[in-house]
């Protein structure tokens, strides 16, 4: 049971050290303009934030990512929705106080 949980987590890591090295190679201008440490702290935070809330389920045994990666833009698409509701909450707020 303790390796199937091992082998789980090692999917997940290895997806968001994957998932790094594209933002990586995708993003050089950003890069130059912040510096190589700031880049890569960021770029690791980002990988994180991205990888965070996807389970176990989400990584095949084949090591197909795509359904991962697939949930990984439907989350980011909702958490942008929902800070948009807030913001627009907020602004009848103000309005109509």
């Amino acid at each position: 049971m303790a390796n199937k949980k091992t082998a789980r987590a090692h999917a997940k890591k290895e997806f968001k050290k994957e998932l790094a090295g594209k933002m990586e190679s995708a993003l050089p201008e950003v890069k130059k303009k912040l510096g190589e440490k700031k880049f890569e702290h960021r770029v690791k935070k980002a990988a994180k934030i991205l990888v965070h809330g996807l389970h176990d389920k989400d990584f095949s045994a084949n090591g197909n990512n795509n359904d991962v990666a697939k949930a990984a833009v439907k989350k980011i698409k909702k958490v942008k929705k929902s800070k948009a509701k807030k913001q627009v909450a907020q602004a009848d707020n103000l309005i109509t106080d």
